[in-house]
């Protein structure tokens, strides 16, 4: 036993460490988020990345433990990693701390101090409280030193604050706009003239040259951005106050609207920013279809986010920066100029598909540019007048309508064919007839032959599917006693009659039990149904083809009148609504024929039962009570598929009573007794589903009862 758990152990070991190590991935601009989460995947473990990790990267792991591909990939992106408790942890800061030396080591790659505060706090068990601070990135490499000098090293360059620390918490604190008024390098003053304004600052925080524009210029502001930071040289003469105010948000990724003249200022991302610096050009093309441009832009010329085609108006739209949009624009005015010799003209056809227009091109016409669209019908050609005439009646003489050439489908319906066509057909070249099972066909010769071919898969009988069908109600009896002997023997003369007489409960049923279960269970269930333990529900056989639903219901439905009480005379009376309620049994069957004649079946079946009637006492309808039971298998023809697990409990009620005494009124109570009985039932369905084949020879009882002695008993049958 001691070895067999040494074993387990080392098995298990092996496949910790298999199952972390990666195999060769690629990853190309994905998130780097993305990409952790497909390593945790792949090799089983936890990998939790903070709120500091972003961005994307690009980078291929080869076969390699996952702690040498964390520290490879993590290292160039500014990342570090560390395990806990067999968890990987990843963020751009890594802090360590010693409580008993009372050393901090801060590693930060950049992050801002707000984030670097939080886990730096998290780290050494105690609060570290701050006033807003800049949005400003910072690099921080500080190893064993005392947590507020660490503090202040993160804190160095803004000079505007100061750390206060107790034996409880640190706090970063910012001093007044009186004590910061002067920068460094001089005083900053904003100064307005005739409603213009004027501000010089070679350093100053947004917030104090917000505070002083508005209490120049008297407006009301409400600040919503978040964070701070630190403009630098800042010199901007005689603006509108709007103006200069966008000036001094744009250089802190900010914005401002005016609601009842309070000035609202708030965060807007750098993107939106660089939008408004983009410059837009609308240049229409006279000699060049617009479509062309983008395949004959030179490697590297334009991204797609810079121009937009307009068909419509043969003209493309350039947005971005003056240093983005030139070189496009040259290069097209150069395309122009080459291009005025030329005609260019755009083609349609009619019949032909450009692929088979080029193959069709004779010799003196091959030199010729012809440039593909989007439209397999639609194209471009390029030359000189005189050879666009003629290659243009060339393309009138090809592409004429052909004859439309009758098809009779065999096993399909034409319009299921419309909306399963093949790959080389369009919905152009097929014409529907009157009759449902024939087509026309109108699209080349070659075409045809390659449609033909493709046809003879599509156009093939749907298999069908024979489902036998069989619900037993099993119901569970107490005090059972019965004993069943069985054996094997050589039965001569009246054998028919005895396995007859075996089975007779069974010899009405359509579903095959012997053959289907065996003769134990046939016997087995041929004697419940005797002792009334088990009833035949259901015993029939469903047809359907492949795909199509099919179902079974035995339900019993009842009608009622909804009823009320009358709120003024507290009378019961009815409504005059006629309600239905249903129950019994409802199956259905959704079936269908895969390639290796498997068959694939959606089950559902529904077991519900009506309670006993209170809607004239009460006003309610009756209760039911359901069981559901939804699946999804896959099995060989013939082979049962079997649903259980339908379970009721059903409650008999039985009033006994002495003789005379108990009809006595109230003493006969006490000569009357009450039995309650419960009964569980359940519900099983026996379902085998076949795949048809007509050319099989249909079986009779008498061909059945041959296979099972053959089958099932030893010796030689002589049948009369």
């Amino acid at each position: 036993m001691k070895k067999l758990y040494l074993i387990l152990l080392l098995m298990g070991t092996v496949f910790l460490l298999s199952a972390q190590e990666i195999k060769q991935m690629e990853f190309v601009n994905q998130s780097i988020k993305d990409i952790l989460f497909t390593l945790a995947q792949a090799t089983g473990t936890s990998i939790i990345p903070d709120d500091t990790v972003d961005g994307q990267a690009s980078y291929h792991f080869s076969n390699t433990n996952l702690e040498i591909a964390l520290e490879n990939f993590l290292d160039p992106y500014g990342l570090y990693s560390w395990k806990k408790d067999g968890v990987y942890y990843v963020s751009k800061i890594m802090v360590k701390y010693d409580d008993a030396a009372g050393a901090l080591s801060l590693f930060a790659k950049n992050v801002e101090p707000g984030l670097i505060f939080e886990k730096i706090s998290k780290e050494i068990k105690s609060t570290i409280l701050y006033d807003a601070l800049p949005r400003e990135r910072l690099t921080v490499n500080a190893e064993s030193l005392p947590v507020v000098r660490v503090i202040e090293i993160v804190m160095r360059r803004f000079t505007d604050y100061e750390i206060e620390s107790s034996d409880d918490y640190f706090y970063v604190k910012r001093r007044s706009a009186k004590q910061d008024i002067f920068s460094e390098k001089g005083t900053v003053t904003i100064k307005s003239e005739n409603g213009l304004f004027s501000i010089s600052a070679d350093s100053i925080r947004l917030s104090d040259a917000l505070f002083q524009l508005f209490s120049e210029s008297g407006y009301e502001y409400s600040m919503m951005k978040r964070g701070d930071s630190i403009l630098e040289n800042i010199h901007f003469k005689e603006k509108s106050f709007d103006e200069l105010l966008r000036l001094l948000l744009e250089r802190s990724d900010g914005d401002f609207t005016v609601r009842e003249d309070i000035y609202y200022i708030f965060d807007v991302s750098r993107n939106e920013i660089l939008k408004k610096m983009n410059n837009i050009e609308y240049i229409k093309s006279n000699n060049i279809p617009v479509e062309m441009l983008p395949a004959l832009f030179p490697s590297g010329l334009a991204s797609s986010s810079i121009f937009k085609i307009d068909k419509e108006n043969n003209a493309i739209i350039l947005s971005g920066s003056f240093e983005e949009i030139t070189p496009i624009r040259d290069f097209i005015t150069k395309l122009e100029a080459e291009y005025e010799e030329k005609q260019v003209s755009k083609l349609y056809l009619s019949f032909l598909t450009v692929d088979e227009l080029l193959k069709l091109i004779p010799d003196r016409l091959k030199k010729l540019q012809i440039t593909r669209t989007g439209s397999p019908r639609v194209f471009i050609i390029e030359a000189t007048k005189e050879k666009i005439d003629d290659f243009i009646s060339f393309v009138r003489m090809i592409d004429r309508q052909n004859e439309g050439k009758a098809i009779h489908l065999k096993y399909i319906r034409a319009e299921d064919l419309l909306k399963n066509l093949p790959p080389s057909t369009c919905e152009k070249d097929i014409v529907k007839s009157t009759d449902p099972n024939m087509v026309f066909f109108k699209g080349s010769d070659e075409k045809l032959e390659r449609f033909l071919k493709e046809l003879e898969y599509i156009d093939k009988p749907i298999p069908q599917i024979r489902y036998e069908l069989l619900v037993v109600q099993y119901q569970e009896s107490k005090n059972k006693e019965f004993d069943i002997t069985i054996g094997n023997e050589i039965m001569q003369g009246s054998a028919q009659t005895t396995v007859l007489g075996t089975l007779g409960n069974l010899i009405n049923l359509n579903l095959d039990i012997v053959s289907t279960f065996g003769y134990l269970f046939a016997i087995d269930l041929n004697t419940k149904i005797g002792e009334a333990e088990a009833r035949v529900m259901a015993d029939t056989t469903l047809n359907g083809l492949t795909g199509e639903d099919i179902s079974f219901q035995n339900t019993n439905t009842y009608r009622y009148r909804d009823m009320e009480i009358d709120p003024d005379t507290g009378e019961v009376q009815s409504t005059g609504v006629t309600r239905e309620i249903t129950s019994g049994l409802i199956i259905s069957i959704n079936g269908w024929v895969s390639g290796d004649n498997m068959i694939t079946m959606n089950v559902k079946s529904t077991v519900s039962k009506r309670g006993a009637d209170v809607s004239s006492n009460a006003g309610n309808p009756p209760p039911t009570s359901e069981k559901v039971i939804s699946t999804h298998v896959r099995t060989p023809s013939g082979k049962p598929v079997i649903i259980s697990g339908l379970l009721q409990q059903e409650k008999d009620v039985a009033y006994q009573k002495t003789p005379i005494l108990g009809s006595i009124p109230l003493l006969g109570w006490l000569f009357t007794s009450m039995v309650e009985t419960f009964t569980n039932t359940e519900m099983v369905i026996y379902i085998v589903p076949y795949i048809e084949y007509p050319e099989q020879e249909e079986l009779t009882w008498d061909k059945i009862f041959k296979g099972y002695y053959q089958k099932y008993f030893d010796g030689k049958i002589i049948w009369n």
